[in-house]
This record gives C-alpha cells, sequence and structure tokens, in this order.
C-alpha cells in the first residue's frame, strides 16, 4: 500500500487564510478567485471565529501543484517531496533542458521559426501547430503565462519527460482564454510536444500578476 496519496478527506483540506472574516454574513458562503476566476469544489469554504478556512486542495490544483497527505505523520505537501533527503536530478542536465523548452516556446509565440526549431531533432512530432511558422485566425494564440509543473527522467539515457502549463490569449476565437498542458520529450534536443489529453481548460480571464488582467 502507498504511504502516500492524494489528499480528499474535507477535514485536512481546509487552509485558514491569515485575514479576518468579522462582520461577513454567516449565511454567505466565501467564494475563492484564483487569477480572477472563481473555483467551486465539493469542499466548501468555510468562517470558522472569524477566520476563512479554504480548501487547499482546490488551491493546488488551480495553481497546478501537486499535493500529498501523509497519514503516518498527519502532514500535507503541497509542491514538495515527502522522500526527500538530497538531490534528485542533475542540475546541469534539468537546467539545459528547460532553457531548452523555454527557447522553443518563446520562438513558437514569436512566430520565429528559426529560433524555435533550432532545438528540436528531424524527427520531431507535434500536435501544438499544424505548421510552422504559426499563421491563420486559429493558431494565432499569444501566450500570456507558461510554468513548469511535473518532470520524470524516463530511461537510463537521461531522456526526461516536462510537462509545462501554458495559458493563452486568442484572437479571432470565441473564448477569452485558453489553458492547457503542453508535455515535452526531451534528450539533447527535443523529441516532442504534445497537448496533455483532457488538459484543456477555456477561461473568462487570468491574472498573470496584480494589476496584469487578460480577458473579459
Amino acid at each position: 500500500m502507498k504511504r502516500f496519496s492524494k489528499v480528499g478527506l474535507i477535514s485536512i483540506t481546509l487552509l485558514a487564510m491569515t485575514f479576518s472574516a468579522v462582520g461577513y454574513a454567516a449565511s454567505k458562503t466565501p467564494k475563492i478567485i484564483l487569477n480572477s476566476n472563481e473555483i467551486k469544489n465539493s469542499a466548501q469554504p468555510k468562517i470558522i471565529n472569524g477566520s476563512v478556512y479554504v480548501p487547499i486542495r482546490s488551491i493546488s490544483e488551480g495553481f497546478g501543484t501537486e499535493i500529498t497527505w501523509d497519514n503516518k505523520s498527519k502532514t500535507v505537501y503541497v509542491n514538495s517531496d515527502p522522500d526527500f533527503k538530497d538531490e534528485t536530478v542533475n542540475k546541469t542536465t534539468w537546467v539545459v533542458q528547460k532553457n531548452m523548452i523555454t527557447k522553443f516556446i518563446m520562438g513558437y509565440d514569436e512566430r520565429n521559426s528559426e529560433d524555435a526549431l533550432k532545438w528540436v531533432t528531424k524527427d520531431f512530432k507535434t500536435d501544438i501547430y499544424k505548421e510552422f511558422p504559426t499563421g491563420g485566425a486559429q493558431e494565432m494564440n499569444s501566450i500570456i503565462d507558461h510554468k513548469f509543473v511535473d518532470y520524470q527522467v524516463i530511461d537510463h539515457k537521461g531522456t526526461a519527460k516536462f510537462t509545462v502549463q501554458i495559458v493563452m490569449r486568442p484572437y479571432g476565437e470565441e473564448y477569452n482564454i485558453k489553458q492547457e498542458k503542453w508535455e515535452f520529450v526531451v534528450t539533447d534536443r527535443i523529441k516532442s510536444a504534445k497537448i496533455v489529453p483532457k488538459s484543456t481548460k477555456y477561461l473568462e480571464r487570468y491574472t498573470v500578476v496584480p494589476n496584469v488582467t487578460f480577458g473579459e
């Protein structure tokens, strides 16, 4: 039996916020707004003794962050390795591969095929675009935010799989914001870049940092 599991119990999914809820009507259910979008979850926020408690799983998943629960030590791990003792990845390899992906994303976003495709293998495969440089209304998405959310070494040669959360603002489309995850397989070059199945979400708006919000 695995020692660690996804947090799923309401009794351990409530996180106390540091602000006071005094004066808020007791009959009202607090709302959670993440990146300017409301999060709805079966575990509702609660006001207890003047403090607001929110489901930590909803917040973590909204940020694309891994969360685990250690029942033995009664510890919640947010974006942390429960078994951490020492570095688990070669820092040089990590930086080289991560930067390669970042440069590819920048080249893709700027429609600069020379900058993007010099980082891929000859047999590179992708489904994030139909042709490159991208063109047409359907592929005129501008990336407004991206972050690395997962990493795995998948063979003894050092081949790695990176998952990056991409947030795009489209032109000429019926939706405001598209958020999805891209999975990159990398060795000394990028072998593939594909959309993670069922990861695409359509949002009304998205806040990158305070005072920088896209959408309606």
